[in-house]
């Protein structure tokens, strides 16, 4: 009996103490934080030429949103010469892909839509997009999200001036209709998640970023990531670390991302994105205290392992060992 109790204590103490250290390492790192907060404010104020960038937006069956969408980036505040965009539509059924010419057209936007014959996936038809880009500087975002106005400007310029910089991720600020349970927590955990990825950043690099807005430099990053497992943003952030840059979260480049208005759907789709980020975790373990990459392989990475990998079992675990110490304690 007290065996039990005492394992069950010992695990689960073991998993707090994770947290409690990524928290106080990262989260609470306030002297690189303000000194990162510096370097963004002067990237971001000094005056230069935009880069030219290949917008990437993947579809599937977005007919209600496409418009919308390719609107909301004709009106960046980004010069439209310099920017290239690419539709990859992943063999909708509804119309979307004659939706998006039809709008590149009437918007007057250097652009086309690639159009899949088949369905293939996301990842898939991001590596075909990104081998397509024209321009070095590449941005994916998604179909259903909507960028400030100054979001993309606010990312190129610090990728472009950012030391080491190979990437950068933006913030997203959740969106929704009503109030109640689901948006409460979606709000919480959205202030949460920024704060690690700010912390993250400052450090070393943000994993795993944000998918709905990520600018990278492909003369620097590969533009293949795996078809076959993990989340676009997890990958595409593991390609810039390990190519030897940094993936730098911009707290002032936002997306807006209509959110699932029911904890059930809410659910799912956490459950979903923690999923593909743990295979992303599993398949880059090599990271795991490797001094190759920085303060990210030494401090970051081993901490989210633990987090994602090691806590979630020490808890299961603990919590079950300490509640039969107590069941057999009180027979």
């Amino acid at each position: 009996m007290f065996e039990l109790l005492l394992t069950g204590f010992i695990l689960l103490a073991v998993a707090f103490a994770v947290y409690v250290a990524y928290f106080f390492l990262v989260i609470k790192n306030r002297r690189s934080i303000e000194r990162f907060h510096s370097t963004l404010s002067t990237l971001q104020n000094s005056s230069s030429d935009p880069k030219p960038v290949t917008v990437i937006i993947n579809t599937f069956n977005e007919a209600k949103v496409i418009d919308r969408k390719l609107t909301n980036t004709s009106q960046l505040n980004y010069p439209l010469d310099k920017l290239e965009i690419l539709v990859i539509d992943d063999a909708s059924v509804d119309g979307t892909a004659d939706i998006a010419v039809n709008k590149i057209r009437e918007l007057n936007l250097s652009g086309r839509v690639i159009r899949n014959p088949a369905r293939i996936g996301l990842n898939r038809s991001l590596n075909i997009a990104m081998s397509a880009a024209k321009n070095n500087y590449v941005c994916i975002t998604d179909s259903d999200v909507i960028l400030e106005k100054d979001a993309l400007i606010k990312a190129v310029s610090v990728l472009k001036g950012f030391k080491n910089a190979g990437g950068v991720t933006g913030k997203i600020l959740p969106v929704y209709n009503g109030a109640g349970v689901a948006q409460s927590t979606e709000s919480s955990y959205r202030t949460f998640y920024s704060s690690s990825m700010l912390g993250e950043t400052a450090y070393h690099s943000a994993f795993p970023g944000n998918g709905p807005l990520i600018v990278f430099d492909k003369s620097l990053v590969p533009t293949t990531i795996p078809v076959d497992y993990g989340s676009t943003d997890g990958n595409i952030a593991m390609n810039v670390i390990k190519s030897g840059h940094r993936f730098v979260y911009v707290e002032n480049a936002v997306v807006f991302e209509p959110v699932p208005e029911k904890l059930a759907q809410q659910r799912l789709q956490k459950v979903r994105r923690a999923k593909r980020l743990i295979q992303v975790v599993l398949h880059n373990k090599s990271v795991f205290l490797n001094g190759k990459y920085g303060e990210f392989g030494r401090v970051i990475f081993p901490l989210k392992f633990l987090m994602l990998i090691l806590c979630p079992l020490l808890m299961t675990i603990g919590f079950g060992l300490f509640a039969l110490g107590v069941a057999f304690s009180a027979n």
